[in-house]
């Protein structure tokens, strides 16, 4: 249901961590909630007068969507005063923060494949802006040892022809780095050069200290000023974070680009809180410098804590207010049974055992670290480093066991895309010519597989993916004199192109390039095999899961959300079932029985999974794997039974249930031998799975019926209506009128051979549907 750019992202971890905090502290928990990132300081008096005043006024109106003039031209005061940068007023925006800011910058900057690169450690909503802009985040590490700051030999060394932006923090979240003026000219040499776009995230520019001068990128000279989009807020200075405002400036072509995205989206920022920053930006500033040095103070406290501590180091940062001390140290150690695994399992352990808050550096992008922030009271801070030293002390080394590792690759592109018919020869031998120009003899992988007698070479540059093909299919002779009767050829690292898949039906050619998503491949092999194997040999494909029930085959079609799996999960749990095959079958019609034929050697299985038959995990940690999550960030799982004891929190390094795109290539046999799996069944009984508000639970269907409902696809799941798909085979390459009147045949014979249900399952709860699907068998199999 959900777009798949929302699915690329999770939850801000900072805020899903404050929540927890808060949650425990509304129990009566006393916890020390470390993981703030907003100064404890109260709002000026001056400031707060002043947002009254405008209530009194009623200024509570739209203002004008870019910001009220005043405002803008307090903004362009304050940069000429602070900053030594001239803006006008049309090369200004306010928005309701600068996060804010930061995402229309990314709207209205980024276009679709674009590389954003972005220093590690970095704020945990910047890769997340670029997603959603579907645009791609580059991380480039920093160094503790070189105080986390990005160098120009390190940007220059990560540029492409993609290149599109830099993202810079300075001062940072979450390390607290500042560059000097001739760090920032190193860098801003190499974006003029390079003609790139700098995003100068400053809103933490009066927060430094030991005497540190601070300089704004866009003040450096006309040249990088024409490359800088520089963003900066009231929240942070003056603490203001609850009044939402915050400003970007930049070349006014990007700011009118902008504000047509925000009055789209949020129009104004709030007038009331415009009226407020007028008075932060043009009044008294003589509470800034009376909480930089409360800050300072509290950071020396804490670090002289945390030093203290036999194996923590911490940098000492010139800015913001957050340390972000190295704890890798005490990673796989463990409390009682429970092992510290990762920085997310330190930080569940911390508010579990020491009641105290902290964010996860993975958070960041920095695994070994924790983030710890000192805008909070000294009492506050000395109370939490003494639970904090005391809970890392508890800390037993660890036992001999090792922790289990995966064998796991993650993927840059995790979904499908459609397959798309190229056709013609001519077009087909570009296509052969251009993946040939990118298959190097020194990274070249072929494979003949026969998948149902038919053989499918595989000639691909993906490792990855040879691995994943050799695995999943039996394997035919790889002899000069063996001809193909088809040819995929899996190409990555193609300049210029997205990630696509194409196929000649005349030559029995495939195609996919840029991606090492072992599904796309596999759709693609299979949608051959129906092409090939239903023109030459008579083999029915079709998109079916199949068990064996005490010799009789049950084919279980269904359209996506229709619980196909679940379903089969609780057929295997009646007497003398086997599973064939999870979703793929080949049917052989014979003069008395049609043989339901599994082509895979080994089963490409979704992970999440483990929820309906938990014994899988075990099997899924020894079997070859394809983006399981191992960050909590990236957990898309939305109704997880375990939310508030997340197992990657508690220190797990993965979570099968916590994607629906992350899969595991299983040997069927591992479920239970013989007595689990076969490879062959004689089907008879075919079970439509549907879930709709208004069909009954079961419905017999007639062979016409049936016939008609599975040509026009017309089965609903879920919320609403999904794409037809014709016979519910989404292996299809070709719809053409002789492909699907092909399928009209196998399935006319099909139908006349056995009886078929329709089963709604959203007319019952699981446990009433698979009674009735066991009872629908016990009285046609007896």
């Amino acid at each position: 249901m959900l777009s798949e750019r929302v699915n690329r992202i999770g939850l801000s971890p900072t805020l899903r961590i404050n929540a927890t905090a808060s949650a425990m502290k509304a129990q009566g928990i006393d916890v020390i909630d470390l993981s703030v990132g907003e100064p404890d300081f109260p709002t000026p008096s001056n400031v707060k007068e002043a947002g009254k005043r405008a209530i009194e006024a009623d200024f509570t109106k739209y203002t004008p969507n870019d910001g009220v003039p005043e405002l803008k031209q307090a903004i362009i005061e304050k940069l000429r005063r602070d900053n030594s940068v001239e803006y006008k007023p049309e090369e200004i925006l306010v928005s309701p923060g600068a996060k804010c800011s930061l995402y229309h910058i990314s709207v209205a900057l980024l276009n679709e494949g674009e590389d954003v690169i972005i220093p590690v450690p970095y704020w945990v909503s910047y890769p997340d802006q670029v997603r959603l802009a579907k645009a791609n985040p580059v991380f480039v590490q920093t160094r503790e040892e070189n105080g986390f700051r990005l160098t120009a030999a390190d940007l220059r060394a990560a540029l492409t022809f993609n290149t599109k932006a830099l993202m810079l923090n300075h001062p940072c979240n979450p390390t607290g780095a500042t560059y000097s003026r001739e760090d920032l000219e190193e860098i801003a040499e190499v974006v003029v050069q390079e003609g790139i776009v700098v995003i100068a995230d400053e809103v933490y520019e009066k927060l430094v200290y030991d005497g540190f001068r601070f300089v704004s990128m866009a003040s450096l000279n006309e040249k990088i000023k024409k490359h800088c989009l520089l963003v900066n807020g009231v929240s942070k200075a003056y603490s203001m974070t609850g009044w939402r405002i915050g400003y970007a400036a930049g070349p006014k072509e990007v700011i009118a680009a902008m504000s047509k995205v925000q009055s789209h989206n949020t129009s104004n920022a709030t007038s009331i809180s415009q009226v407020a920053s007028i008075e932060a930006l043009k009044g008294s500033q003589l509470e800034i410098p009376r909480m930089v040095s409360e800050f300072q103070r509290r950071r020396n406290y804490v670090i002289h804590r945390l030093r203290a501590i036999p194996g923590i180091s911490c940098f000492e940062p010139k800015g913001a207010f957050y340390l972000f001390p190295n704890v890798s140290h005490y990673f796989d150690r463990q409390f009682g049974d429970a092992p510290i695994r990762n920085s997310y399992g330190l930080s569940y352990y911390l508010l579990k055992e020491a009641k105290v808050a902290v964010v996860p550096g993975e958070a960041f992008g920095a695994e070994g670290f924790v983030r710890l922030s000192y805008a909070t009271s000294m009492k506050n801070l000395e109370e939490a480093m003494r639970r904090i030293t005391d809970a890392l002390s508890m800390l037993e080394p660890p036992r001999k066991a090792k922790p289990l590792v995966l064998n796991n690759v993650n993927t840059k592109v995790r979904r499908y895309v459609e397959t798309e018919v190229a056709a013609g020869l001519e077009l087909r031998n570009a296509l052969v010519a251009e993946s040939e120009a990118h298959l190097k003899y020194d990274h070249y992988f072929e494979w003949n597989a026969s998948i149902s007698g038919v053989i499918v070479q595989l000639r691909t540059n993906s490792p990855h993916l040879s691995d994943f093909w050799i695995e999943n299919w039996y394997p035919a002779q790889l002899e000069a004199d063996i001809e193909p009767h088809a040819i995929i050829y899996a190409v990555k690292d193609v300049t210029g192109r997205e990630s696509r898949a194409f196929y000649n039906s005349e030559s029995h050619t495939g195609f996919v390039f840029n991606t090492a998503f072992y599904g796309q491949l596999r759709s693609l092999a299979i949608g051959i095999l129906a092409d090939v194997s239903e023109k030459t040999s008579g083999i029915h494909s079709v998109s079916a899961a199949a068990v064996d029930v005490d010799g009789s085959g049950v084919l279980i079609m269904a359209p996506p959300g229709a619980g196909r799996f679940t379903h089969v999960a609780g057929l295997m749990k009646s007497a003398g079932a086997r599973l064939v095959a999870t979703d793929f079958v080949s049917l052989r019609y014979l003069d008395k029985e049609i043989l339901a034929d599994v082509p895979e050697r080994k089963f490409y299985i979704e992970t999440n999974t483990v929820e309906t038959l938990p014994q899988l995990a075990a099997l899924f940690d020894k079997s070859k794997l394809e983006n399981v999550i191992t960050k909590r960030d990236e957990c898309s799982h939305e109704f997880c039974p375990d939310i508030d004891s997340c197992k990657i929190d508690r220190g797990d390094g993965y979570c099968y249930a916590a994607s629906s795109v992350s899969r595991a290539m299983l040997d069927p046999y591992w479920i239970g031998g013989t007595s689990g799996h076969v490879k062959r069944t004689s089907v008879e009984f075919l079970l439509i799975l549907c879930r709709d508000p208004v069909s009954p639970a079961t419905k017999k269907l007639g062979p016409e019926e049936a016939l008609r409902r599975l040509e026009a696809g017309d089965f609903s799941a879920g919320s609403g209506p999904l794409k037809a798909q014709p016979f519910l085979h989404p292996y299809l390459l070709t719809r053409s009128s002789d492909r699907l009147q092909l399928q009209r045949f196998f399935f006319s014979r099909l139908l006349q051979a056995v009886p078929c249900y329709l089963v709604n399952t959203g007319a019952g709860s699981v446990e009433s549907i698979q009674e009735k699907i066991k009872g629908l068998l016990a009285e046609t199999l007896r």
